[in-house]
């Protein structure tokens, strides 16, 4: 029972636990597995581990559950453990979105005053950590909209912890090990080799390679295992308090959990519990020298907290295990846990170490940079908490592996800033005409959406829109053709940067945005891309992947004088360029997505033969993983049928009979490839 135990009083979590709710909280463990909404397979020995038609309890007592029923009084609970060691990324949106909802609502929790989500820094590595990143992890869950029941730390419960590492110590199921990293790894070769060793003659295996049995070692019965494995207690203890105190050089020492050298899953080989670091920390400075392992203190301070399901992804899965035998060892209370699939977006990495390293390289300019897939970066190009927790929603959460389409969080910031950006008018290059005509012309103002015009005698116009030699295709400016300013008059351009304003009656197809030099402020644009060249990075090249040409700098723009003042991270639509948002020195404009979906043309555009086959190829293979009920999700649609079939378009104009039959061959199309792809 935790309540009674000697080091539950030096965890944080006893002061803010004590809270009095109605009934509520047996429900979730009351659920039988095969319809617990989250609970997913099993890697561990409980009893009811092979059965579905009981609730699984895992492993936990009737008295422990009855304590936990006690302390949580009446609530569901779950966590958001980010490591300060970076910022956060879209991959962490996901997990947010999550465990601060999406599960509730998987579980049927619509009370809100039921729902809980403790956040939670794991801070355990102090080499890694800092100021800054426990800043940017605050304003991030906050800016996302967020509101925990608790922020805590993995630091603050280090005594907790430490007395709970002395507990494991005495009961024999802890020791200090004095092998080196190199040593640890020599024996967990040999426990691997050993394992598939035994699964060879297990299977009757007319061959069993050479290099396996030499690796093995079996003349020597302990060559898996460390020498200072059956220390007695005693010495572990007197150890263990040498490292506490600093009296040990880093690296010499470690306090390792006597798990099982045998399994078959080699996180369950002896993990280090505890290694010696003379680094401060964030946030306990130099209080301590001997800090905890990941592995260790993520399934303590779950159960300390009091969690009721530890949500993860997949690759921590294997981990379950010795996530429940720490647990089990020290007889506290455990959590469920479910784990999902991570988010993979395409053109990008969600890799702290690949992000950190474009950072240090100064690919970008840092962990907010715009081309950034961090939850800073996406907020300084331009996107909202809505547009990103709407592509959370829509993505929602798998245990299938699966490869997003950029377009589709792109589609969901179009969906967001088309009602609400307002409207102006900008040029990256500005190519200077200088107008003649009536006064009058001169003299009126002329009203666009929004916002009020001047028409001078000198206006700009952008440099691609003009051409010396015009084409059918071109819609632009050239030597005697008329077009029309946007929201005001026609005018035809002679020559050597002289134009006329003309007959307005004429509907030319040329209409251009413009800015005149009455109106005009000096700005920097800066038009951002896919930080990649192909889809799907390949890990053994990915740095020579990077697009070149991931952000343009238009560094003598000129944008409509309104905007010159406008608070930072302000949203604009310059006509016929882009959503933009203004940038924090207020004087630069962030391109956050272009007015419309690229064309898999253009996307192609500046690509080798041998880049694009690979781009073709990687989209092929993330077609197959999505649901067709999803696959017009990212297109110019706003309304869907229940099967996901589009019934009007962006605008809200109902489609066409025979567009609709078209995008219906195409889902069932998608449909077989789908299923084929799940079998």
């Amino acid at each position: 029972m935790m309540l009674h135990r000697g080091w539950w009083a030096a965890s944080p979590s006893s002061k803010w636990l004590a809270k009095k709710r109605d009934e509520g909280s047996p429900g979730v463990w009351a659920v039988e597995k095969r319809r617990d909404p989250l609970l997913g397979r099993s890697l561990s020995h409980w009893a009811d581990l092979g059965r579905e038609d009981v609730p699984q309890l895992c492993g936990n007592p009737a008295e422990v559950l009855a304590e936990h029923y006690a302390i949580n009084d009446g609530v569901v609970r779950t966590r958001f453990p980010p490591e300060p060691n970076g910022y956060l990324h879209i991959g962490h949106a996901k997990s947010m979105n999550m465990n601060f909802k999406l599960a509730f609502e998987k579980l049927g929790i619509e009370d809100g005053s039921r729902r809980e989500c403790v956040f939670r820094y794991d801070d355990t590595n102090p080499e890694k950590e800092n100021r800054e990143f426990v800043e940017s992890l605050r304003k991030d869950v906050a800016w996302m909209g967020w509101s925990p029941i608790q922020v805590t730390h993995t630091s603050d419960y280090f005594e907790a912890l430490y007395a709970m590492a002395l507990e494991l110590i005495r009961a024999g199921k802890a020791y200090v090990c004095e092998q080196s990293p190199a040593e640890i790894e020599a024996c967990r070769g040999v426990a691997k080799a050993r394992a598939a060793l035994r699964r060879l003659r297990e299977s009757n295996s007319r061959t069993i390679p050479e290099d396996v049995v030499v690796a093995a070692r079996e003349d020597t019965p302990g060559a898996h295992e460390s020498p200072y494995r059956d220390r007695p207690v005693s010495e572990n203890l007197a150890s263990f308090e040498k490292m506490r105190r600093g009296q040990v050089a880093e690296g010499a020492m470690t306090l390792r959990l006597k798990m099982d050298n045998d399994a078959t899953n080699f996180n369950m080989f002896d993990q280090v519990a505890y290694r010696i670091k003379f680094s401060p920390h964030p946030n306990t400075g130099d209080a301590w020298c001997v800090y905890p392992t990941y592995d260790y203190t993520h399934c303590v301070v779950d159960s300390l907290e009091h969690v009721d399901y530890s949500i993860c992804t997949l690759e921590f899965e294997t981990r379950r295990e010795s996530y429940y035998w720490v647990l089990d060892a020290l007889d506290i209370y455990r959590p469920k846990v479910f784990e999902m699939s991570r988010l993979n977006i395409t053109y990008t990495v969600l890799s702290k170490r690949k992000l950190a390293k474009l950072v240090d390289t100064k690919v970008v300019r840092g962990w907010d940079d715009p081309r950034m897939p961090t939850i800073s970066g996406l907020r300084r190009r331009g996107y909202s908490p809505a547009a990103l927790n709407s592509f959370c929603d829509d993505i929602g959460v798998t245990r299938n592996e699966n490869l997003i389409d950029y377009v589709r969080l792109q589609h969901f910031a179009r969906l967001d800033l088309e009602p609400r950006a307002p409207r102006r008018m900008a040029v990256r290059e500005p190519f200077r005409i200088d107008l003649d005509g009536p006064d009058e012309v001169f003299r009126r103002d002329y009203h666009a959406q929004g916002y009020t015009l001047r028409l001078s005698r000198t206006i700009y116009i952008d440099r691609k829109d003009y051409r010396d030699v015009d084409s059918p295709d071109f819609f632009g400016l050239a030597p005697q053709k008329i077009v029309r300013l946007r929201h005001a008059v026609n005018i035809r351009y002679e020559s050597d940067g002289k134009g006329v304003v003309v007959d307005d009656s004429i509907d030319p197809k040329g209409k251009l945005h413009w800015v005149s030099e009455e109106d005009a402020v000096e700005c920097e644009l800066r038009d951002y891309d896919r930080l990649f060249v192909v889809p799907k990075i390949d890990e053994s090249k990915w740095e020579k992947q990077i697009n070149p040409n991931s952000e343009v700098v238009y560094d003598t723009a000129l944008v409509h004088h309104s905007v010159k003042d406008w608070a930072p991270l302000t949203s604009v639509q310059f006509e016929r360029l882009g959503f933009y948002c203004v940038d924090y020195d207020g004087k630069v404009f962030n391109r956050t997505v272009e007015l419309r979906s690229e064309t898999a043309a253009a996307a192609a555009k500046g690509r080798s033969r041998k880049e694009e086959q690979l781009a073709q190829l990687a989209k092929k293979e993330a077609a197959k993983s999505i649901d067709p009920k999803d696959m017009f999700k990212s297109g110019p649609y706003s309304q869907f049928d229940a099967d996901g079939l589009p019934t009007r378009d962006a605008r809200g104009a109902p489609l066409s009979k025979s567009l609709i039959k078209k995008l219906k061959k195409d889902q069932a199309k998608q449909k077989r490839l789908f299923e084929a792809n799940r079998t």
